[in-house]
C-alpha cells in the first residue's frame, strides 16, 4: 500500500491492518504524536516541575506505543481517548518517579499546566512526527530495534530475552538506549 491509502484508512481499518503489516502501525502512531508533543509542551511548561520536553516527549512516545499494542475496541473507548489516556499516564509517572529521585516535596497533582502556545513547541511537536518515524531504523542497532519489537508485542524482560538468547539485563539496558536515543 502507498503511504496515502494508509491516510485515507479509518483507525478500526488500520487497527486491522495492523495484523499484516507494519505500515499501518506507523500511520497509528504517526497520527497522535500531536497528543504527544502537546501533553510533553504542557508538562514541560510548568514552571514548578523542571521536566525536559524530550524527556516527556520521549515517555510519551512509549505510552504511545503501548497504546497501539494494547488497545481493545471491545472496552468502549476510542483510540484517540486511549491514547491519550496512555500517554498522559507514562508522563505523569515519569514526572512522578523524577521528583522522588530529586525528593521533592510538591505531589504531582499540584503541578500548574501551561498552555502549548509557544510557536517553537508547536513547530517541535510537528517535526517529531516526521523524526520519530526516521529514529527507529536510523539510529537503533539491530538489537535495540528487537528489543523495542518485542516490547510493542507485549512481551516481557524474560520473554524477550529468551527469544533474543540475552539476559533480562541486557533487555533492560537495550531499552533504557531506546529511551535515550528518542530524547536525542
Amino acid at each position: 500500500m502507498k503511504q496515502n491509502e494508509y491516510q485515507a484508512m479509518t483507525e478500526r481499518e488500520l487497527f486491522e491492518a495492523l495484523k499484516t503489516d507494519k505500515h499501518a502501525y506507523s500511520e497509528l502512531v504517526s497520527r497522535h504524536l500531536e497528543t504527544v508533543g502537546q501533553l510533553a509542551g504542557i508538562y514541560a511548561g510548568s514552571a514548578t516541575n523542571g521536566a525536559d520536553f524530550d524527556d516527556l516527549y520521549s515517555e510519551g512516545l512509549m505510552g504511545l506505543m503501548n497504546a497501539v499494542r494494547t488497545y481493545d475496541e471491545s472496552k468502549g473507548a476510542s483510540f484517540g481517548t486511549y491514547a491519550h489516556t496512555c500517554i498522559n499516564n507514562r508522563m505523569i509517572n515519569s514526572l512522578r518517579r523524577s521528583n522522588r529521585i530529586r525528593g521533592s516535596e510538591e505531589p504531582i497533582e499540584d503541578l500548574e499546566v501551561a498552555e502549548l502556545s509557544s510557536p517553537e513547541s508547536i513547530l517541535l511537536s510537528n517535526e517529531g512526527i516526521s523524526e520519530v518515524m526516521k529514529l527507529a531504523e536510523s539510529r537503533l542497532s539491530p538489537l535495540e530495534r528487537d528489543v523495542l519489537r518485542c516490547y510493542l508485542e507485549g512481551k516481557s524482560h524474560v520473554e524477550t530475552a529468551e527469544e533474543l538468547g540475552i539476559n533480562a539485563k541486557a533487555v533492560d539496558n537495550a531499552l533504557q538506549r531506546v529511551r535515550r536515543k528518542f530524547r536525542s
